[in-house]
């Protein structure tokens, strides 16, 4: 994970999934850096959702 670019990477659990006697799942994890052009195009794609608004109900209405 190192060689391919993440940072703060490694093992976090095993997962207890074992698909032979000799392999068992595991969870990763690992941080990768986005660069600044990246991070724009990312930033002109996203949509921002406005904060949900809570409507409080009578007890037993709708």
């Amino acid at each position: 994970m190192i060689t391919a670019g993440f940072h703060r990477a490694g093992l976090r659990a095993y997962t207890g999934f074992k698909t032979s006697p000799y392999t068992e799942g595991a969870l990763f994890y690992g941080e990768k850096l986005v660069d600044l052009k990246a991070q724009d195009a990312i930033a002109t794609q996203t949509v921002l959702v406005e904060e949900l608004k809570v409507v409080e109900c009578a007890p037993g209405g709708a």
